[in-house]
């Protein structure tokens, strides 16, 4: 008898199996899979779902067509059709930006002086904002220079709407006192200026000398201004806030102005302070390049 179980392949002794044979038993893989269970029956869409889907379609459908109607050639017909949502579908000047503005602010300024008999001269009106603009005209980049007097009456106004209207008129008036000077005027002090205002409504004070702060940048704004405008030694200033309202969209084209200009005059502020070289030529190339 040969032994065969050293040779390659071989069984253990007593096996019947042949080695070239394939396993007297196959494994099915499909007997361990999990038989797939049967897809539930779509469920129907409640009432209250069919009638918030109607209720979806009709607003696109609405939506949709007004928007058409909105575009297309416009006739009696169709004005009438969407005047009612007119107002929600047609494009203002503040489509882009919410908080655009809506007023056009300028500065303008009159100033006092005397003249070589001693004699006081008063300006005409001169508009700072205008020429500061004009210095910016064909600019991509323009200087901020053509914005102070911008900036400045933004800051000046809503700080002195923050006072109450007896507050506001007192800082409307003049500013001046009489007094033993050789103009026989002087400038009203900071501190009888905050008592006056604050005696009117006392929980304001804060906001009483924030607005005084504002007045007093104002008034120095303005006496560097004339200074350069007219080359002369100003004794006083005062200023006018003019608004201006641009038509509204729909009357964009109209050559007629929709809003008359109104302006705020602010009563005669001393010029009592140094003027400093430096700063005053900035202004004097300003006024000598721009505004002649």
């Amino acid at each position: 008898m040969t032994d065969t179980t050293d040779r390659p392949g071989a069984h253990a002794a007593g096996s019947q199996v042949d080695d070239r044979e394939g396993p007297t038993t196959h494994e099915d893989p499909a007997a361990h899979e999990t038989p797939p269970a049967h897809a539930a029956p779509a469920r129907p869409l409640t009432r209250g779902a069919r009638i918030a889907a109607g209720a979806a379609a009709l607003v696109v459908a609405a939506y949709v067509a007004t928007s058409i109607l909105m575009v297309v050639p416009q006739g009696d017909a169709t004005r009438a059709l969407t005047a009612p949502a007119r107002p929600y579908f047609s494009q203002q000047w503040n489509v882009f930006a919410p908080s655009i503005q809506k007023t056009n602010r300028y500065l303008e300024v009159q100033a006092q002086w005397r003249d070589g008999s001693g004699a006081l001269v008063k300006s005409e009106w001169f508009g700072v904002t205008s020429a500061e603009y004009r210095a910016g005209e064909g600019r991509i980049q323009p200087s901020r220079t053509v914005k102070q007097s911008a900036n400045l009456l933004k800051t000046y106004s809503s700080r002195v709407r923050g006072l109450t209207p007896e507050q506001q008129r007192v800082v409307q008036d003049t500013f001046i006192r009489r007094a033993d000077t050789d103009s026989g005027f002087a400038a009203k002090t900071a501190v009888s200026l905050i008592d006056q205002l604050t005696a009117l409504d006392p929980g304001s004070r804060s906001r009483v000398i924030t607005t005084l702060r504002a007045d007093y940048v104002m008034k120095e704004f303005a006496t560097y201004w004339a200074t350069a405008w007219f080359d002369r030694d100003i004794e006083r200033v005062r200023w006018r806030i003019v608004t201006e309202r641009p038509n509204d969209h729909a009357h964009r084209d109209d050559e007629a102005a929709q809003y008359t200009p109104s302006s705020r005059v602010y009563g005669w502020r001393e010029a009592d302070d140094v003027i400093d070289p430096q700063a005053l030529s900035v202004y004097q190339a300003v006024t000598e390049r721009y505004a002649r």
